[in-house]
């Protein structure tokens, strides 16, 4: 993708997001089309009324808020989260001497990847060549 075009996507995904953001909030103020002011206060009513009949709409109680934290601290000391987790020192191999397992891991892969590069230059070179049929004449 060139960069125009990436640019021109980004406009219309912007423009789209736009779009949708500014109409989200209009329909979801808005009554109803063609509902009377009667009708759309009914339709009210009875949302209100069944929100308070299953309990939706309203906060935690008090009660419920203090269960959820108490059960929250538990399960925290539980798994050893938050406050309770449990930290341990960093452990540091030290050591004066030369770490020759890794000079020997480093070397062996140095080898590889120049023989690696070595085997597809001379792949290139010799590989490519056109068949050609020998005539005896």
């Amino acid at each position: 993708m060139t960069i125009k075009q990436i640019s021109q996507m980004f406009a219309v995904v912007t423009a789209i997001s736009a779009l949708l953001l500014l109409a989200s909030p209009a329909s979801a103020s808005s009554k109803p089309a063609g509902m009377t002011k009667a009708e759309y206060r009914a339709l009210m009513l009875r949302s209100q009324a069944l929100n308070d009949q299953y309990g939706l709409g309203h906060g935690m109680t008090k009660a419920e808020y203090r269960a959820l934290m108490l059960r929250s601290e538990a399960l925290n000391r539980e798994y050893h989260l938050g406050a309770f987790a449990v930290t341990k020192p960093a452990v540091v191999a030290k050591s004066d001497s030369f770490a020759w397992g890794d000079f020997a891991i480093g070397s062996a892969a140095t080898l590889g990847g120049v023989l690696l590069a070595a085997g597809v230059v001379a792949g290139n070179r010799h590989g490519r060549g056109a068949l050609r049929t020998r005539s005896s004449q």
